[in-house]
């Protein structure tokens, strides 16, 4: 009889935690998500600028369909990187700030780390959070806390971002038999 009593008991117990957890769930999907960085726009982005203090700046247009890199270097650029800058205009932030309350040099906001132009809209990058690894990222005159998955792509090499040019048949390595 015991052995019944105790299986009732931890099977009352399970359904408990299993409620509470369905209960967080729905309290959990009601909550809004973060805002987006930057603002929705309907019209494709067709021009990029990336400024870098101490390296050059890189700027690509859209030609084509296809993505070309301007400055420094010409040629068309790489798709996978590019897509992953265009990725900044589907970021969420979790935390905003008014950009008058805080001080924009101690962020190195004012002159910014980075600065990432998509047609008209700036993205400027600051540091980031010792504790949570978020970077400060200003639009206008809002300091967002969001995760980075651009500026370490950004400070990369300026050639990284072209294309690795094609091989032709004639010059590809005959396959060994």
């Amino acid at each position: 009889m015991k052995a019944v009593e105790r299986r009732r008991w931890i099977n009352g117990g399970l359904l408990i935690l299993a409620g509470g957890l369905a209960a967080l769930a729905l309290l959990d999907s009601g909550r809004e998500p973060p805002p987006l960085l930057m603002k929705k726009s309907s019209a494709p982005i067709v021009r990029i600028t990336v400024t870098r203090p101490g390296q050059p700046t890189l700027v690509f247009a859209r030609q084509e369909g296809r993505w070309r890199m301007i400055t420094p270097d010409s040629g068309w650029a790489n798709a996978v990187l590019i897509n992953r800058v265009l990725e900044a205009t589907t970021l969420r932030c979790p935390r905003q700030y008014p950009a008058a309350d805080l001080d924009l040099p101690a962020l190195r906001l004012d002159p910014s780390l980075l600065q990432l132009r998509l047609d008209d809209q700036e993205i400027h990058f600051g540091v980031t959070t010792p504790t949570d690894g978020l970077r400060y990222l200003q639009t206008g005159a809002t300091v967002h806390l969001c995760p980075d998955p651009l500026y370490r792509l950004l400070t990369s090499a300026a050639a990284s971002f072209l294309a690795p040019p094609l091989k032709t048949i004639e010059s590809s390595p005959a396959p060994s038999e």
